[in-house]
């Protein structure tokens, strides 16, 4: 298996560990909280998109939209949490990036780890065109 795909795992095991932090910590822990959750969101989508470029991955363009529409919601919310708004930290930090990392996962997670799969097994060929390529299917 692909060490970058056991290294975003354990990246994404970090996270839901910085957001029980965040959920279950005093108020006045919020803001650092909050942060070390967008560090760690961060850096797990940072490693995707050198996953994705390291195997040329098609959908890398859509796959980064997203991140960056999450990332724009977690820093949206982050002035009003620096301004004291605990309910915003839970809640964006929490119960919304929790729900879209999941639906992220079953979808283009998964599509990416098949794409990872089929490269490593020699299951896709690169046509002389460098965005052409071809799934070997026998």
């Amino acid at each position: 298996m692909c060490k970058q795909l056991d290294q975003i795992s354990e990246v994404e095991q970090s996270l839901h560990a910085s957001v029980a932090l965040l959920q279950q910590c005093p108020d006045i822990s919020v803001p650092d909280a909050y942060h070390a959750v967008m560090r760690t969101t961060e850096h797990l989508f940072w490693l995707e998109q050198e996953l994705m470029e390291a195997y040329d991955f098609p959908s890398r363009q859509s796959h980064l939209e997203q991140h960056a529409r999450v990332l724009r919601g977690l820093h949206c919310a982050h002035s009003a949490v620096l301004k004291g708004s605990v309910e915003h930290a839970r809640y964006a930090g929490g119960k919304l990036l929790l729900d879209w990392l999941a639906l992220h996962r079953d979808t283009m997670h998964a599509v990416l780890t098949i794409w990872v799969s089929y490269c490593d097994n020699g299951l896709v060929k690169k046509e002389k065109h460098p965005h052409q390529v071809s799934v070997i299917a026998h």
